[in-house]
C-alpha cells in the first residue's frame, strides 16, 4: 500500500533518515520509499559491517560509530530540506545520538524523531559482556526477539558471518546508558523536536509502560507512545498502521512557514503499491 497526500504538489519535501536494529541493515526499509507519502525522501543508513558496508569492520564504541554515521549523513543531507529520523530497536539509540551529533556539527535538530522497539535510553540496563559472549548466547537473544528465520539461526556459516556485527551491536546497546550519561554530563540538552515512540503490544522488551514513556526525557517538545499489533518486529506485523502513523507524524512536523494549504497536516489515502 502507499500513503499519499492529496496536496502533494504544495507540500514541502522532508528527508527521513532510517536506522535498523542490531544485526539489521537498510533493507528493513526497502519498501518505504514507495509506501510513504510522495513528499518523503527515505535515506536508509547501513552501519559499518552491515548491508552494503558489510566489508567494513563493525564499530563497537559509540564515539567512533557516531563520528562515522554523522559524517555520512551530514554529507548526504540537503541543508535546504528539513529532515526527520526513525530508528528501530538499536536504531532508535543510534537515531537519538545522530540527532545530537548533527547538532554539534551545526545542523538544526530533526523536525521529528521516531523511536521504535526499545525503552527509553536512560532506562536500559548496562550490559558489558557481549563482546566476549559465545555464539550460542547471541543466537538465543535473536531467537527471543524474533524476526530471524529459524533456518538462518541454525545455519552455522551464517551465524559465523554475522558474529562480529552482532557482538558489536549488542555491546553498543549494552553500554549506551554510560555514553548517554556522559553526553548529558557534558551539557547536552534534550532535543527540541517531537518524539513518537512505537512499540509492539506483545514485545516483552517494552512491556513496562514507565520505561517506554521515559522517552519524554529526551525532548523539550511532545512525546507520544503508539502501540501496534505484534512483538519486537511489529514493523512488519502491523506495517500499514506503522506507516500511517509515521506519515501523520512527518506531515505534522513539516515547517509551518509555507502556504496555508500545507499548514494543516495533509490527509492520506491508500493506493495500490
Amino acid at each position: 500500500m502507499r500513503f499519499t497526500t492529496q496536496r502533494a504538489a504544495a507540500t514541502p519535501r522532508i528527508t527521513l533518515v532510517c536506522l535498523a536494529h542490531a544485526g539489521g541493515n537498510a533493507a528493513l526499509y526497502r519498501t518505504w520509499s514507495r509506501q510513504l507519502p510522495s513528499f518523503t525522501d527515505v535515506m536508509a543508513i547501513d552501519l559499518p559491517g552491515h548491508g552494503v558496508k558489510r566489508n567494513q569492520p563493525p564499530l563497537a564504541d559509540w564515539p567512533s560509530l557516531m563520528n562515522r554515521v554523522a559524517d555520512d549523513v551530514a554529507g548526504a543531507l540537503d541543508t535546504q530540506t528539513p529532515f526527520a529520523i526513525f530508528g528501530h530497536s538499536m536504531g532508535a539509540l543510534v537515531g537519538l545520538e545522530l540527532a545530537h551529533a548533527l547538532r554539534q556539527r551545526g545542523f538544526p535538530d530533526p523536525v521529528w524523531l521516531g523511536a521504535s522497539g526499545t525503552v527509553a535510553p536512560a532506562r536500559r540496563a548496562i550490559e558489558t559482556h557481549w563482546l566476549a559472549s559465545g555464539s550460542e548466547v547471541l543466537v538465543e537473544r535473536l531467537r527471543v526477539r524474533g524476526g530471524t528465520p529459524a533456518a538462518l539461526l541454525d545455519d552455522h556459516e551464517f551465524i559465523d558471518f554475522m558474529l562480529p556485527a552482532l557482538r558489536a551491536d549488542f555491546h553498543l546497546c549494552g553500554v549506551h546508558p554510560a555514553y548517554l550519561a556522559a553526553r548529558v554530563a557534558s551539557g547536552s540538552e534534550p532535543l527540541d523536536c517531537a518524539i513518537d515512540v512505537f512499540i509492539g503490544r506483545d514485545d516483552p522488551a517494552t512491556c513496562h509502560a514507565a520505561d517506554v514513556e521515559a522517552w519524554s526525557d529526551e525532548t523539550r517538545a511532545g512525546c507520544t507512545v503508539h502501540r501496534f499489533h505484534g512483538g519486537h518486529f511489529f514493523l512488519t506485523d502491523d506495517a500499514d498502521a506503522v506507516l500511517t502513523r509515521i506519515a501523520d507524524g512527518l506531515a505534522t512536523a513539516l515547517p509551518r512557514d509555507v502556504s496555508a494549504a500545507t499548514q494543516a497536516a495533509p490527509s492520506f489515502v491508500r493506493e495500490p503499491s
